[in-house]
């Protein structure tokens, strides 16, 4: 399970580093690159419920297995790509076998645990996937200069082999259910979930206004809406809304989506920071903000650990007070414009969601009958993955309205620089900022006295934001309070384990 949720954590951001190599190789358009990462991330997430379906019905062992097979041939199709069209339908491919697999093995590895290890299990396999993830825009650098970009792809199928022959000797088939797949109401959610994941990515460089997105959230909205209409009519619907109706899985649930959705911010806005603010280089900022993923492969094996002796409530209640905590030191850490400042609450943010992973999973699966939890692991891969959309969409949005305004109410107050030159202001700022820390002769004619101003504004505009991931951390932690006891999360997780 671990061999495959790696390679799941490797795609997630190993690309990024080589779309400037991809675009000149494959001579892709700026629309392309941006659709290669997106054609995985929105058939991911579009997908995850329908493969968890998947694995209730055919058994989680085999779909396990075919989910890696896809990505695995997926990801060769990729390494082969001779154009943009070619590897943005690879990428898809690939996102389609992760929202096979990945649900699959979140309940393996649930399934192959008893009570007393599950969290211990969970938090290893979690650990590694982070280790992963904050390692794979390094490991794209790597191998993109080293060899070539398609060297990216080409280090899953050896990972994704051994994890199928591992699973085929280790792992007996489960016999398939005789139980139906609402297949007519796939359209209905991958539509609706495509429209809105999309809309939310993109609402940063298109506009929340923009009739794009507001289209594509329409679209998605009305889209849902005939789903959930459709599926309260009929006998064996594709979703289960009475799933949420259990407090555990709702706060489990709750916890990793909100997670995901502050980490995204907080990782992408405080990279633009070190670079904008203090000066670093894309690769120094990158190397800067490991403080935030290491810590979590050293506490997730702790967070599940804790969670098998005294149950979820004790892990999540100090893992979600932490990312709290690290979220509002950082905000009011920033105006000191020192990375030193910001490392620690790196550190203590990346202590607390290796608390909180585990044992949220624990808690929102072990809240599930058997017969439904291939399905609930795919609902919070969905909404995972949604949050970290909406995370990066709404944060990027406080991020650019009050940059923004406060750069223009500084440009015109000045009145040396041309107001048709905004734009270009902006996007110089880390440059500015990076040639007055080495000497150099500022870029774009920007004043030197006016440097202290625009450092402040941009200071100013990702506190704002991560102010809001803090409220919505806070929320879920909140939530964390009303969990049950230990002795009675065992004796709920013991009734949903038996068969029904």
């Amino acid at each position: 399970m671990a061999c495959a949720s790696s390679m799941i954590a490797i795609d997630a951001l190993v690309v990024l580093v080589a779309l400037p190599t991809i675009q000149r190789s494959l001579d892709a358009s700026s629309t392309g690159l941006q659709w290669i990462i997106s054609a995985y991330l929105l058939s991911f997430a579009g997908m995850s419920v329908i493969g968890g379906r998947i694995g209730d019905i055919l058994g989680h062992e085999r779909t396990f297995r075919l989910g890696t097979l896809l990505f695995v041939v997926a990801s060769i199709a990729a390494g082969l790509a001779q154009s943009e069209a070619w590897l943005i339908a690879a990428r898809a491919a690939q996102g389609a076998g992760a929202a096979a697999l990945r649900p699959a093995s979140q309940v393996l590895i649930f399934k192959e645990f008893g009570r007393r290890d599950r969290g211990q299990a969970m938090g290893i396999s979690s650990s590694i996937s982070t280790l992963f993830y904050g390692a794979a825009p390094l490991i794209g650098g790597l191998l993109t200069t080293a060899f070539s970009w398609r060297a990216i792809f080409f280090i899953n199928p050896p990972i994704g082999i051994v994890a199928v022959v591992l699973a085929r000797l280790l792992l007996t088939d489960e016999p398939p259910r005789r139980e139906r797949v609402d297949w007519a109401s796939a359209p209905l959610l991958i539509g609706g979930l495509v429209c809105l994941v999309l809309a939310l990515m993109q609402a940063r460089y298109w506009g929340w206004s923009s009739a794009t997105v507001i289209s594509l959230l329409a679209a998605g909205a009305t889209l849902m809406t005939l789903l959930v209409v459709r599926e309260r009519r009929i006998a064996h619907p594709l979703i289960h809304f009475e799933l949420f109706a259990h407090k555990e899985f709702a706060v489990g649930a709750a916890v990793i989506s909100t997670v995901r959705f502050a980490f995204v911010g907080f990782a992408v806005f405080g990279v633009i920071w070190l670079q904008d603010v203090v000066g670093m280089s894309p690769f120094e900022a990158g190397v800067a903000v490991l403080p935030l993923t290491l810590p979590t492969v050293v506490f997730a094996p702790l967070g599940g650990r804790l969670c098998d002796r005294l149950g979820p409530r004790v892990p999540l209640g100090i893992g979600m007070g932490l990312c709290v905590g690290a979220m509002l030191s950082a905000a009011g850490a920033l105006h000191r414009q020192d990375y030193g400042w910001l490392v620690t609450s790196y550190c203590v943010m990346g202590i607390g969601m290796g608390l909180c992973v585990s044992p949220a999973w624990i808690t929102a699966l072990g809240s599930t009958s058997l017969r439904m939890r291939g399905y609930a692991a795919g609902v919070i891969q969905t909404g995972r993955e949604m949050s970290a959309a909406l995370g990066l969409a709404v944060m990027g949005a406080i991020v650019a309205h009050l940059q923004s305004s406060r750069l223009r109410q500084i440009l015109q107050q000045d009145g040396r620089l041309p107001a048709d030159g905004f734009d270009r202001i902006e996007r110089s700022i880390g440059k500015a900022v990076a040639a007055a820390r080495h000497g150099s002769p500022l870029p774009t004619g920007i004043p030197a006295d006016l440097l202290p101003g625009l450092k402040g504004a941009v200071t100013t505009a990702v506190s704002a934001a991560f102010y809001v991931g803090a409220a919505v951390l806070f929320t879920a932690a909140v939530a964390v309070a009303f969990l049950p006891g230990k002795s009675e999360f065992a004796e709920s997780s013991r009734k949903s384990d038996d068969p029904v």
